[in-house]
C-alpha cells in the first residue's frame, strides 16, 4: 500500500505531473474531500506550504483535536464506536490526516446517545440542534448532529458531531435497517463506506480510506471480512469498493484485487436477493426544531392532537414526514406545547 502524492493524484484521476496547488484545488470538493490529506503529503514531501497551506493545516489539526477532545467527553456518558474519521486514520501512515469534517459516533443505547448529546451540548453552547427518527418493527433509532461555527473563521466549514443508534439503516427499499456491527474494526469501517454508496458514488476519499482498511485487513481478515459483508448485506457496495481500489495501480493495495474476487459470487447472491422484493424499510421521521423551551432531562415522544413532539436534553422537535413543514401545522404545535418557539 502506497500513501503519497502520486497514488492521491491517480486516485482523484489526474496527470501525475500537476503541481500541488492544483491538487489540493481538486482535492478540496465533495467529490473528494481529501484536503487535509494532500496538505499533510506536501508537508510530508518537504514541499513548500506557504502562509495559506500552513494556516489550512492548522485548521485541519485544530478540528481533528477538537473531535478527538469530544469524542472523549461523549465516552464519559456511553459505550461509543467512532465511524470513520480518527478510526480510519489510524490506519494512515503516521504524520498523514484524513480530511474529516465532522465526528460520527455510534451509542446503541438509546438513553446513553442522549446523554452524549446532552454533554457534547453543553460543552459546545450554541450548537445547532437536528434529528430523525427511525422506526422499525420492535424498535426505533436515532439520528442526532450537533452543528456549531468553526472557532476562528466564519468561511471555515461548521463544526458538527453526528450520534447515531445504528451504523447500518439500508436504502429504503431492498435492504432493511441492520442493527450492530461487526466486531472487527477495520470491517466495521470499510462497511460503513460501503453503506454511504447506496446515497452516492464512491469519493476519492472513499477510495483512499478502502484502501487503506483493505491493506490492514490483509489476506489473514478476509474470511471475516466476507462474512460480515453477508450479514450486512453490503456485498455489492463492498465490490464496487474493491473494484475501484484495485483501479488505482498507483496505490499498490495487493489485498483490494482478491477481496474483488472474493466478492464476486456473494455479491451476485445478494444482489439476486434483492431483486426479489423490497424488505420493510424503517420509517423515517424528521424533526423540525422547536426551540430549546420544550427540552427535558430524558427523551419522550408525545402525542397530541394527531401532532408527535420528542422533547429531548437539546429541546424540542416536531415530527415531520417530509422536508416542507407547513405554517400551519408549526402553529399547532406552538398551541400544543405552549413552550415550542417558532424558529428565527
Amino acid at each position: 500500500m502506497q500513501l503519497s502524492l502520486e497514488s492521491v493524484r491517480a486516485v482523484m484521476g489526474l496527470r501525475p505531473d500537476i503541481l500541488p496547488g492544483l491538487v489540493l484545488e481538486r482535492a478540496q470538493p465533495r467529490t473528494n474531500r481529501l484536503a487535509a490529506t494532500v496538505l499533510t503529503l506536501v508537508h510530508a514531501q518537504g514541499l513548500r506550504l506557504g502562509a495559506t497551506g500552513k494556516a489550512q493545516l492548522a485548521a485541519a489539526n485544530a478540528r481533528r483535536t477538537e473531535y478527538a477532545h469530544l469524542t472523549g467527553i461523549a465516552a464519559e456518558h456511553a459505550h461509543l464506536t467512532v465511524l470513520k474519521g480518527a478510526a480510519v486514520e489510524h490506519c494512515y501512515p503516521d504524520g498523514i490526516l484524513r480530511t474529516s469534517h465532522d465526528v460520527d459516533l455510534l451509542i446503541p443505547d438509546e438513553d446513553e446517545l442522549w446523554a452524549a448529546v446532552a454533554a457534547v451540548d453543553a460543552a459546545r453552547p450554541g450548537a445547532e440542534p437536528a434529528m430523525s427518527l427511525l422506526e422499525s418493527p420492535g424498535r426505533r433509532d436515532w439520528a442526532v448532529a450537533l452543528t456549531w461555527p468553526a472557532p476562528e473563521s466564519d468561511l471555515e466549514y461548521p463544526y458538527a458531531a453526528e450520534f447515531v443508534t445504528a451504523a447500518f439503516t439500508g436504502d429504503n427499499s431492498t435492504v432493511p435497517l441492520r442493527p450492530g456491527h461487526p466486531d472487527n474494526p477495520e470491517a466495521t469501517q470499510l462497511l460503513c463506506i460501503a453503506e454511504e454508496l447506496f446515497q452516492q458514488k464512491p469519493r476519492g476519499r472513499d477510495v483512499l480510506d478502502a484502501a487503506v482498511l483493505m491493506d490492514a485487513t490483509g489476506d489473514a481478515g478476509r474470511p471475516a471480512l466476507l462474512r460480515a459483508a453477508a450479514q450486512w448485506r453490503l456485498a455489492p457496495e463492498l465490490l464496487r469498493l474493491a473494484e475501484a481500489v484495485a483501479a488505482v495501480p498507483q496505490l499498490r493495495c495487493r489485498a483490494a484485487a482478491g477481496l474483488a474476487q472474493d466478492l464476486a459470487q456473494p455479491a451476485a447472491a445478494e444482489t439476486a436477493r434483492r431483486s426479489t422484493g423490497a424488505d420493510r424499510a424503517p420509517r423515517t421521521r424528521y424533526g423540525f426544531f422547536l426551540g430549546r423551551g420544550p427540552a427535558l432531562p430524558r427523551t419522550v415522544v408525545e402525542e397530541r392532537q394527531g401532532l408527535t413532539m420528542v422533547r429531548c436534553p437539546v429541546g424540542g422537535f416536531l415530527l415531520v414526514d417530509g422536508p416542507v413543514v407547513s405554517p400551519e401545522l408549526v402553529d399547532a404545535a406552538c398551541r400544543q406545547w405552549p413552550q415550542a418557539a417558532l424558529p428565527g
